[in-house]
């Protein structure tokens, strides 16, 4: 059967480019759920992921140009999305078609797929200041990333909101990024009583930090990990999380895209927020540790 002048043979791969250090990428369980939804929902219609790691932005933005100019891949999967983000204006150029993960109010050209942060944080710290904490530390992923903004902001005007001190360390969402702000954070005098991670690998080299400086989980601090695992689930204690469906995520965008290459013309979606999910670290407060 030979196809009609107009159609347009579409490569069977879609393409993401993810620009952090390459060791980050086998660690973080949020990529390895996200990808095998994805992936899942993509071979029902024969479509490949392309999966590139890339150094930084100029790297991502060349590897977008040699996609679209090889025809090696249907649309892209565009994540981390930073404030007046150079891929867009690229990927209008190219007119290569995309969901980018991020509020539509954020990329109003484009297909989106997004998660309400703000509201997240907020329900992280109602439950921790009902708890009695009244100091709260946040290591946070990059404040590059416009999501890092989001949360940042929603982290500081419930701190306002709630009468609590707050303070914010950032790191890169790696083990050691995360143990060298732990360590920053657990120098202020006072010090926190609680502490919010952007990720799970981060608040578990936390833990570590944390006991290694003979403080006890959760009497002298308690720790809320963004995104759970079962890393979070199998810690001593197990870890507080904000659990989110990472691989319903990855489908559900998967999808957006697919409506992107068929033509659907209001292709964006709206995932399920986060819901925390409360552990042993955060389910005592010490009285001498509140005010």
């Amino acid at each position: 059967m030979t196809s009609s002048p107009d159609e347009r043979v579409v490569p069977a791969s879609v393409g993401l480019c993810l620009h952090q250090p390459r060791r980050r990428v086998p660690l973080e369980p949020f990529w390895m759920q996200f990808l095998r939804g994805a992936e899942d929902v993509l071979a029902e219609r024969g479509i490949t992921l392309l999966l590139k790691v890339v150094g930084d932005l100029a790297d991502e933005v060349a590897t977008l140009r040699r996609w679209h100019d090889t025809d090696q891949v249907a649309g892209v999967i565009v994540v981390d999305l930073a404030a007046e983000d150079e891929r867009l204006d690229v990927l209008r150029q190219l007119g290569m078609p995309a969901v980018v993960m991020a509020s539509p109010l954020l990329a109003p050209d484009f297909a989106t797929i997004s998660t309400d942060n703000a509201s997240t944080m907020r329900e992280a710290m109602d439950f921790l200041a009902a708890a009695g904490h009244r100091r709260i530390g946040r290591v946070s992923g990059p404040r590059g990333f416009m999501h890092t903004v989001v949360r940042d902001d929603a982290f500081s005007e419930a701190g306002e909101r709630l009468g609590i001190r707050t303070s914010v360390v950032e790191a890169d969402y790696t083990a050691a990024g995360g143990a060298v702000a732990t360590s920053e954070l657990l120098l202020a005098d006072p010090r926190p009583t609680a502490l919010i991670y952007d990720n799970d690998v981060m608040a578990l080299a936390g833990l570590d930090v944390v006991l290694k400086a003979e403080l006890r989980v959760p009497e002298d601090i308690a720790i809320l990990a963004w995104d759970d695992s079962v890393h979070c689930q199998l810690a001593t204690p197990p870890l507080s999380a904000l659990m989110h469906d990472l691989i319903d995520y990855g489908a559900q965008t998967a999808r957006v895209l697919l409506d992107v290459l068929d033509g659907a013309p209001k292709a964006s979606r709206v995932s399920e927020s986060p819901h925390l999910i409360e552990r042993a670290s955060t389910q005592t407060v010490r009285e001498a540790a509140i005010g």
